[in-house]
């Protein structure tokens, strides 16, 4: 379906060059240039078609790599993103040796993001998103990029967290606490750095004391308010301290010394 769109649309754009209004670009510079030029207009399907002319038309021509990356770049900026993906992964698995293939890396990551924006009970998407910035951080740590995809991590660690924080929470209101805690752990131990991260540690804390495991919740919330910067869920936690305090029991009274042999009086 995608060539059969392609090939409609650049019908339309040789049709639209006939009666001598413009000639048919007869080299393959020249169809780059006419693809360059709609993309820079923001034709991205008329681009797209000649993009793929050219790829098609000068097969191992030395600028195959860049006809790729800008015909995955005509489907991103047309918000065409799991086209983009492929074409994306296209020029990563053929062009190996191109100058675009981090780019490629880091637009992969976009498009996997993008799509994820649209289908928010579908986390997979996101998940191969951080998976595809976290290969671009480690591949090229000193690429212009870098902070761009910095953010993009930490707005998916943010929504991930989110996610199993709302799990955690729906199964602490259906009273089944293993669960919620399951969840709560995968938020502490996956996304520290995260604002979702002191709500997973307040609640597992509140967990923990309907358990009655009350030493254990108070190490729990001891750690959240030394964490803490948040004033009220400092005092939040420290109430709760004070709850966890009230249900503990006291501790045994120390065992009677028996005095040695020599101090037992006769």
């Amino acid at each position: 379906m995608k060539r059969t769109l392609v090939w409609v649309v650049l019908g339309l754009v040789l049709s639209s060059c006939a009666g001598g209004v413009s000639k048919v670009p007869a080299t393959p510079e020249a169809v780059l240039k006419r693809a360059d030029e709609y993309f820079n207009k923001g034709k991205h399907m008329q681009a797209v078609a000649l993009y793929q002319k050219f790829l098609e038309s000068y097969v191992g021509h030395e600028r195959a790599d860049y006809a790729q990356y800008k015909l995955a770049e005509s489907y991103l900026h047309g918000e065409q993103y799991e086209l983009a993906a492929v074409e994306y992964q296209v020029l990563i698995t053929n062009y190996g040796y191109s100058e675009w293939v981090d780019d490629a890396i880091y637009q992969t990551g976009v498009c996997y993001w993008k799509e994820a924006a649209r289908a928010e009970r579908d986390q997979q998407k996101a998940l191969d998103a951080l998976s595809r910035f976290t290969q671009f951080l480690t591949t090229y740590p000193d690429n212009p990029r870098v902070p761009a995809a910095k953010e993009c991590v930490r707005q998916i660690n943010e929504r991930l967290a989110l996610k199993s924080l709302e799990s955690a929470r729906w199964y602490y209101r259906r009273k089944e606490p293993k669960a919620a805690l399951v969840y709560c752990e995968k938020v502490i131990n996956n996304y520290p750095d995260n604002k979702h991260w002191e709500e997973a540690m307040f609640l597992k804390g509140v967990i923990l004391i309907d358990r009655a495991q009350d030493q254990e919740a108070i190490e729990q919330f001891t750690k959240l308010i030394e964490a803490t910067k948040d004033p009220g869920m400092k005092r939040d936690a420290e109430a709760q301290i004070k709850k966890a305090r009230a249900h503990a029991p006291a501790p045994p009274a120390p065992a009677a010394q028996t005095p040695p042999p020599s101090q037992v009086p006769r």
